[in-house]
Order: structure tokens, then sequence, then C-alpha cells
């Protein structure tokens, strides 16, 4: 009898609102915020109204196949994680507290780091 073998992905209840204020931040970053970084293959927006610092990197230039463009992943290696890139990164301090940390490929791939519910997720859909 052939045995049938499923890849399951654990998705945590924060996942839906972690994606809601990505989806919300990111046109608000590239809108109001400033290029930070455009070196090599990435490309760090950073916003920085009182009291927040939201920073979104996208790859700057085509990926060497030895190559990672987010901070996040590149962190991820050190820590020696096997982890497929995922070259899109947010992430939001508030009051000097990290509270959202995601990572995101354009084929929908994406890793929820750190999401600490709060307050400020209302604040953050307020811009």
């Amino acid at each position: 009898m052939a045995e049938l073998c499923m890849a399951l992905r654990l998705v945590s209840s924060g996942d839906g609102p972690a994606l809601a204020i990505r989806d919300h931040l990111v046109p608000v970053v590239r809108r109001l915020g400033s290029i930070e970084t455009q070196q090599g293959a990435l490309r760090l927006v950073a916003f920085r109204p009182e009291g927040w610092a939201i920073e979104h990197w996208t790859p700057f230039n085509e990926l060497a196949p030895d190559e990672a463009a987010s901070p996040g992943y590149r962190h991820a290696l050190e820590r020696q994680r096997s982890v497929a890139d995922l070259p899109y990164g947010l992430d939001v301090w508030r009051g000097g507290v990290k509270v959202l940390s995601i990572l995101w490929a354009d084929d929908g791939r994406f890793e929820v780091g750190a999401f600490h519910r709060g307050a400020w997720e209302e604040q953050a859909l307020s811009f």
C-alpha cells in the first residue's frame, strides 16, 4: 500500500494581521520614506515618523546564486537555519521595540519572524 506524504505548513493566527499590516505599510514607506541604502543587491527605504522606524528592503540588482538580498535572510544564514531566499522584508519598530518582522518572495512565500500584538497595530494602519 502506497503511503501518502504531505508537507504541512503551520500558520500562526497572527499571520493574517501581520500580512495586512505589511500590505498597508509597504506603499506608505515607498511613498513617504527615503532611500537609506542602495548598494550592491540591497535597497533599503525607511519611514521614520516620531516614535516609529519602518524599514522596507528589496533586491536592487539581480541576485547572484550565492547572494541573499535581505538582512533578515543573511541573519538567518548566520544562525544556520535553512530558509529559502525571501528577498523582500519589512521591519517595524514602535518606541524602540521591534513589533513586526516579515520576509516574503514574489511567489507568495513568507515568513513572519516577529509579531507582537498591541495598540501599535491600529496606529500603523492609520498612516
